[in-house]
């Protein structure tokens, strides 16, 4: 129920009804990034100090299960960045953009064969809004926690590849170390999820084609991330 909520919430703030959701993915995105940007500019303006951050991590591996198939989204590098609002009492609110070149291997059931050798390539990218708070009693070191509703992009790296637009969210927590003027270093733990809301089916390539996998399925991948921040305006 509350993960229904939050989808309908979701796409509430986008401005379209969820049970229609096929839209052109250009308005969608375009509608994804105007209703983040606004609702970060309103934190910003009510914020102590905003900040700009740069990351890279890892991802692990993860298995996703079909009731035909199962696949896996391979672990490997990520980079990213972001920028927040943080108010006096440590409540933020985040942009985020996370980007990952993978392979996603497809076996099929009861043979174990990988059904897409050799056009298992992807990218996938997170563009997340994150409700954020940090813990100020010491100057220098700020743990922080966070949660966050966001769209995840999938797009093979094959001829005749499709792009797919899904609902995402995002759990998270570190700690933020504050060096110098304004120059910080922040590491921290991610859980991300993307989910099959409509049943629609996951995409992998075939020599020539593209097929189908049209079930439920739930991708969790879960990183570590670490990178510099700066901070300014009044912190």
């Amino acid at each position: 129920m509350v993960k229904r909520f939050a989808t309908r919430l979701f796409f509430f703030l986008l401005g379209y009804n969820h049970k229609n959701f096929i839209k052109p993915k250009s308005t969608i995105m375009k509608k994804i990034i105007f209703s983040c940007l606004t609702l970060l500019i309103c934190l910003s303006a009510f914020s102590q100090y905003v900040a700009i951050n740069a990351f890279g991590g890892y991802t692990f591996r993860d298995r996703i299960n079909f009731g035909n198939a199962y696949a896996y989204i391979n672990g490997g590098g990520i980079w990213g960045a972001s920028i927040e609002g943080v108010n006096v009492s440590g409540t933020g609110l985040e942009l985020l953009y996370q980007y990952q070149s993978t392979n996603i291997p497809v076996y099929n059931y009861p043979g174990n064969v990988q059904q897409n050798a050799g056009n298992d390539g992807a990218t996938i990218s997170y563009l997340l809004l994150n409700f954020e708070q940090y813990y100020m009693n010491n100057p220098k070191i700020e743990p922080y926690g966070g949660l966050g509703l966001g769209a995840a992009f999938y797009k093979g790296n094959f001829p005749g590849s499709v792009s797919e637009t899904k609902f995402a969210w995002d759990i998270k927590a570190g700690v933020k170390f504050n060096i110098s003027g304004g120059l910080g270093l922040k590491i921290g733990a991610q859980l991300l999820s993307s989910t099959q809301v409509t049943g629609t089916g996951f995409y992998v390539g075939y020599p020539g084609y593209v097929y189908p996998y049209n079930t439920y399925a739930y991708i969790l991948q879960f990183s570590f991330t670490g990178g510099l921040v700066y901070s300014f305006g009044g912190k």
